[in-house]
């Protein structure tokens, strides 16, 4: 389960996760590539399959499932593993007849506390957010709260939906200049 914290500030987050003695787990700049099946329309994808870079030349597929929405959070199935030939997947991808619909790119600050995960976020061209992930909707509540976030705005919708129609970007092609 997991949920957006809109317009966090990166600084003081980091100060307080590291304060409270979150485990920093990655610093990173995160390149994806999402595909689907050819001629799927936007919102009609019962699953996606994403190709992420990290910038220490590592590199994951996940497929991920369509979402459900739970009071303030967002639950779905992800299932992850590694690869090393992320361009050679890419070109399979496109054989069995998936598209490569959307590219982006963002840094990425991940953290672990107790039972909580902890990634800040940021695009090009957006103010940075904190999603959380946690084992429940209370549990994220108490996260918010620990975090001093409770006046912030939290975001259970989908990451393309929160980009386009909050921030008027254009989701499917992020770059940072």
């Amino acid at each position: 389960m997991e949920v957006k914290v809109l317009e966090v500030d990166v600084e003081a987050l980091r100060q307080k996760l590291t304060t409270l003695g979150a485990k920093k787990i990655q610093e990173t700049r995160l390149v994806v590539d999402w595909y689907r099946l050819i001629g799927v329309k936007e919102g009609e994808d019962n699953w996606f399959l994403r190709i992420r870079s990290k910038a220490n030349g590592k590199h994951e597929v996940t497929w991920k499932a369509k979402s459900d929405l739970i009071g303030i959070v967002r639950r779905h199935k992800e299932i992850n593993f590694e690869i090393a030939e992320p361009e050679q997947l890419a070109d399979l991808f496109c054989e069995i007849g998936l598209e490569k619909y959307a590219h982006q790119e963002k840094d990425r600050l991940s953290f672990d506390y107790k039972d909580w995960k902890f990634d800040i976020d940021q695009y090009p061209g957006m103010p940075a957010y904190l999603e959380i992930e946690g084992k429940s909707e209370e549990s994220i509540k108490e996260a918010i709260k620990l975090l001093d976030l409770g006046n912030n705005k939290t975001w259970a919708k989908g990451e393309r939906i929160l980009i386009q129609d909050t921030y008027g970007l254009d989701w499917y092609n992020m770059k940072f200049k």
